[in-house]
């Protein structure tokens, strides 16, 4: 089968989307399948796998990392009529190309919806900013546009069924590449953030945005540490708020307590994930949280606040706890597990078995289904 993958973002940009992308075609390859990228072009990078195509690309004013793909590439152009499915990442500028090949060619088009979009309309200043509803309408056209579209959490279904997405929708969870946690360390992330051994090590990672909910982990966290002052908050990643971060952890006195260390390459990052006693996640807009299931690949349960895609991840007493958006209760429970060896150890287990149950293996052999199923011109996404 030849699939070809439409995303507004890829590599060397990093994020939860790109990341998707980049294993879900590593995935097909070994599957034996040929999988094309269709994305922007960042810099002076050049691809040397044939198979990635790049359009020339700005700049997204509103948001410094990503890219605003111009829809059109006369050499990817030409390989649109040959591929057998489309599989979009994005309803922006290569999500309509996709639409547009798939109208054109006849092809099935499968559109995955990796971002609660009415969310992150705080990027676009005010004079631009559009409604909610407005938002809303948009990705339900998109959608109802293609053959059938994918959610990776059953909230997330369900926002867009309230949208009025008529479409076949499947609930799947896209998971981690569980061979990169069976390599060797690059590196002794206790020694060299200077973090002492018998320091708790909470951990969070992902882009340092305001969706994120960060300033009430920071705050959380200050009530972590004011209940034991060996305890560490490494925030791995960057974005537009790590300053005001920053400035927030130095003026509650949190000081060294607070670790930012920019972007990590994945083989960095897992070993962190390894060190890691606890993983904090505050952010209530995700579509399902990708950093999670990487978490619990790398054995540490996560704290997070119980909302939207999170629900689908999360199993409370499972493979972590579910914490309400309140500041003494979440680091109690986060202070409680830690020194509950026996229900940490459960709940690290079960983290663990959540990571395999939730691999990019498994991910990527349930999308080729859906694949067939559009092929065959009868997409039936189950009943929720």
């Amino acid at each position: 089968m030849r699939v070809g993958l439409f995303t507004d973002a890829y590599l060397p940009e990093i994020s939860g989307v790109t990341t998707t992308v980049r294993w879900l075609k590593d995935e097909l390859e070994r599957e034996g399948h040929e999988a094309y990228v269709y994305a922007p072009q960042y810099l002076e990078l050049t691809d040397e796998d044939p198979r990635v195509f790049r359009f020339r690309a700005r700049p997204f004013v509103f948001y410094g990392t990503a890219r605003l793909a111009l829809p059109y590439d006369r050499r990817a152009s030409r390989t649109f009529r040959s591929l057998d499915v489309l599989h979009s990442h994005s309803p922006f500028s290569l999500g309509l190309v996709a639409l547009a090949a798939g109208l054109r060619y006849h092809i099935p088009h499968v559109h995955t919806y990796h971002t609660y979009l009415s969310e992150y309309r705080h990027y676009i200043p005010h004079p631009f900013r559009p409604p909610k509803k407005t938002a809303e309408d948009a990705s339900a056209a998109f959608c109802n546009r293609c053959t059938a579209v994918t959610a990776p959490s059953t909230p997330i279904k369900n926002e867009l069924l309230r949208y009025g997405v008529r479409r076949p929708i499947y609930i799947l969870p896209f998971g981690v590449n569980l061979l990169l946690f069976e390599r060797e360390p690059v590196w002794n992330p206790r020694q060299e953030l200077g973090i002492p051994r018998d320091s708790p090590l909470f951990l969070y990672s992902g882009r340092l945005a305001k969706e994120k909910n960060l300033s009430f982990l920071v705050r959380a966290f200050g009530r972590i540490h004011a209940h034991d002052p060996r305890s560490v908050l490494v925030l791995a990643g960057d974005g537009p708020e790590r300053g005001r971060l920053e400035s927030q952890a130095s003026e509650e006195g949190l000081g060294c307590a607070v670790i930012f260390t920019g972007f990590l390459d994945h083989p960095r990052l897992i070993d962190l994930y390894k060190a890691a006693d606890l993983f904090l996640f505050s952010s209530k807009t995700e579509t399902q949280g990708l950093v999670l299931v990487e978490a619990m690949a790398g054995g540490a349960p996560a704290v997070a606040i119980g909302e939207m895609g999170v629900l689908d991840v999360v199993t409370d007493g499972v493979n972590g706890i579910l914490a309400p958006e309140e500041e003494e209760t979440y680091a109690s429970l986060a202070l409680d597990l830690l020194a509950d060896r026996t229900r940490y150890e459960s709940l690290r287990l079960g983290a663990l078995r959540s990571s395999h149950e939730l691999s990019s293996q498994n991910s990527t052999r349930r999308l080729l289904e859906i694949f067939q199923d559009c092929l065959s011109g009868n997409p039936q996404a189950e009943e929720p």
